[in-house]
C-alpha cells in the first residue's frame, strides 16, 4: 500500500471540515453578489415591529412568506409609519432578498474566522509533527540501498517482505532512517551498502521486523 494516501488523509480531513465551516459564509457572499448585480427593488408589507436589546426588528412579508430582521432606527421609524419597507430581491426567487437598512450581524463571520484559525493551527501541528504521528518501523535490508524517484512508498511484497521508499533523514553505523511523511522507517543495513546521501530519496527492499 502506497504511503502518500495515508500521509495526506489528516490534511484532507481538515480541508473538508474547513469547506463545511466556510460554505455558509461563501454562500452568503455569493447571494449578496447576485443581489447587487441582478436584484430588483420592491416593497414588503410590515406585519409587526418591536424594539429589544437596542435593536429595531421588523416582521414583514415577501411573496407570501414572513421574515424578521433588525434594521437601522430611521428605517424602522419610517416602516412603522408607512407599514412598508423597501427590499431588494432576486427575480423569480423572492426568498433571496435584502431589506433596506438591514443591520447585518458579523457574529457568524467572527465564529468562522476563529474556526479557520483553529483549523490552520491544527494543520500546522499535523505538518510539524507528521513524522511522529505513527510509530517508527524497522526493516532489515536484504540488498543494497538504491536511489529512486522522490515519493514515499511502503509496499508489501509478500509475507514480511517490503519495499520502502523515502527521503534519507539520518545515516548511522550500518543503519539509516527514512522519512515517509507520516512515519519513519529505521533501516538496518545488515552489511549492505548505502550510496544515498542525506535528504535524498532511497529505496530499500527488506524484511520488516518491527
Amino acid at each position: 500500500m502506497a504511503a502518500p494516501r495515508r500521509r495526506w488523509t489528516p490534511t484532507l480531513l481538515v480541508v473538508v471540515v474547513a469547506l463545511m465551516i466556510n460554505l455558509p459564509v461563501l454562500h452568503g457572499l455569493y447571494l449578496d453578489q447576485r443581489l447587487s448585480s441582478s436584484g430588483v427593488e420592491g416593497i414588503a408589507r410590515v406585519e409587526a415591529n418591536r424594539e429589544a436589546g437596542g435593536g429595531h426588528f421588523l416582521k414583514y412579508v415577501v411573496d407570501g412568506s414572513s421574515f424578521t430582521t433588525n434594521v437601522e432606527e430611521d428605517v424602522y421609524d419610517q416602516a412603522v409609519r408607512t407599514g412598508e419597507v423597501g427590499v431588494r430581491m432576486l427575480p423569480g426567487d423572492a426568498s433571496v432578498h435584502r431589506v433596506d437598512g438591514e443591520v447585518v450581524s458579523r457574529a457568524g463571520l467572527v465564529v468562522t474566522l476563529v474556526a479557520d484559525a483553529a483549523l490552520a493551527l491544527m494543520l500546522l501541528l499535523l505538518w510539524r509533527f507528521r513524522g511522529r504521528l505513527r510509530p517508527q518501523l524497522r526493516i532489515v535490508a536484504m540488498q543494497d540501498v538504491e536511489r529512486c524517484p522522490p515519493g514515499a512508498v511502503l509496499d508489501r511484497i509478500e509475507g514480511d517482505w517490503y519495499v520502502v521508499c523515502g527521503d534519507v533523514l539520518e545515516i548511522g553505523d550500518d543503519e539509516l532512517v527514512l522519512d515517509l511523511g507520516d512515519r519513519r522507517v529505521q533501516v538496518l543495513l545488515d552489511g549492505h551498502t548505502n550510496p544515498v546521501g542525506h535528504q535524498q530519496p532511497a529505496k530499500v527492499t527488506g524484511r520488516m521486523v518491527g
